[in-house]
């Protein structure tokens, strides 16, 4: 399973970077697809393996297919695509739930975030969303990608391990990615952007992906 998890690692890499050297969404789909198929194979070893939490395989594999969906919609309609986004993380942050239950650390962190990213995008000088709608898709985005970090920050804090280390990075990652995203759209005073973000979006997704099979190695 291992050597599984990191083959599939490596073909959503090698994905990315034909998505981004020639483009097109059908590449970008089957990059996605990668850590979908990641997640659906851990949830299913999972439960055959009979583990306990299967809350947390379910929720975080939903989470994985709702973003595989989001990346295609994102590049139809940017709503749609935050929507399951949006989704996505709820599911993670349920996920996580299951491998601890909520605490004042998982809150204080998502709070501390919450107030950064929403501060940020209601305020940045340089900001230009070409509705004003967006503006308020995006903080309403932010609140929810904020729990979702936060909840593994806490759970990192509270108990340092494979899993919750992963987690914790791949949490980050994500934030990181979206971040770019939004000074690559409406920003565009970063160069790189859009690199940045793609470049550090797939290992997020992998390293979630990859958790829930570090998760059945536990004892």
């Amino acid at each position: 399973m291992l050597i599984l998890n990191i083959l599939i690692s490596i073909a959503a890499y090698c994905g990315n970077y034909l998505y981004m050297t020639e483009g097109g969404l059908l590449l970008k789909g089957l990059a996605s697809g990668c850590f979908a198929l990641m997640g659906l194979i851990n949830l299913i070893y999972a439960l055959i393996r009979k583990e306990k939490n299967k809350g947390f395989y379910i929720f975080i594999s939903a989470g994985l297919m709702l973003s595989m969906l989001g990346d295609i919609a994102l590049n139809v309609d940017f709503v749609a695509g935050a929507a399951l986004f949006a989704l996505g993380h709820i599911c993670y942050f349920i996920g996580q739930t299951f491998l601890m239950k909520i605490k004042w650390q998982d809150l204080t962190a998502a709070g501390i975030i919450m107030a950064g990213a929403g501060a940020f995008l209601l305020f940045h000088p340089l900001l230009a969303f070409p509705e004003p709608f967006m503006k308020w898709v995006c903080f309403a985005y932010a609140l929810i990608i904020s729990l979702m970090v936060g909840k593994a920050i806490g759970n990192l804090i509270r108990k340092p391990c494979a899993v919750t280390v992963l987690y914790g990075v791949g949490s980050v990652l994500f934030f990181f990615s979206d971040l770019m995203l939004v000074f690559d759209w409406f920003i565009g005073i970063i160069k790189n952007a859009g690199e940045l973000c793609m470049a550090t979006y797939f290992p997020a997704q992998c390293l979630l992906a990859y958790g829930m099979y570090q998760n059945t190695k536990k004892k």
